[in-house]
């Protein structure tokens, strides 16, 4: 099930349509946030600096996130995989996400947020500033930061998987050079 907000080119955002059905393991929902390709697809995009922007405004001004969505992102531990912490992306989910309803209940779940350290190497204090980011997402959300790839992640979580005799599943437990990431 796929479900996006149609947030561009109104006077005021259209409040998200309810969902098709109940999400299952084998019917789960997918909730594209920033919009997705395709030929409805125009009036849900976000892609430029000015559409986070308005999207903001539009989130802030209108009930854009589903219910059962909104509830499965306070509700639930979060993997937050393929983002950098400074990027505008992943800065308005976080936003987004922090203004939810019941926001307060993220503190109950361990979440996790994948980080490649190349886009901190601006910083004259590198070790500072990623002191600075564990503290504040960790403060903000529970977010723990894991400092490498998403490929490096999903490695050492695979590996960690079998040592505590989780059973893996038969594709992720193919070796890592047959992973495509």
């Amino acid at each position: 099930q796929a479900a996006v907000s149609r947030w561009r080119y109104r006077r005021s955002p259209v409040p998200a349509a309810p969902l098709p059905g109940d999400a299952t393991q084998k019917n789960p929902l997918v909730f594209h946030v920033f919009g997705a390709f395709g030929k409805d697809g125009d009036d849900t995009l976000v892609v430029s600096e000015d559409d986070y922007f308005d999207y903001l405004l539009a989130s802030a001004s209108g009930k854009l996130v589903p219910a059962e969505v909104e509830s499965a992102l306070v509700d639930n531990s979060l993997l937050l995989l393929g983002f950098r912490l400074t990027d505008w992306s992943f800065r308005v989910l976080f936003r987004l996400i922090m203004s939810l309803p019941g926001r307060d209940r993220l503190k109950q779940y361990c979440h996790v947020a994948v980080q490649v350290d190349p886009d901190l190497q601006h910083s004259s204090d590198l070790e500072g500033t990623k002191a600075y980011l564990a503290q504040y997402f960790g403060q903000e959300a529970n977010v723990d930061i894991f400092w490498g790839s998403s490929r490096e992640f999903l490695i050492q979580l695979r590996d960690e998987l079998k040592r505590s005799g989780t059973e893996v599943a038969p594709a992720a437990a193919q070796e890592a050079d047959d992973w495509d990431f």
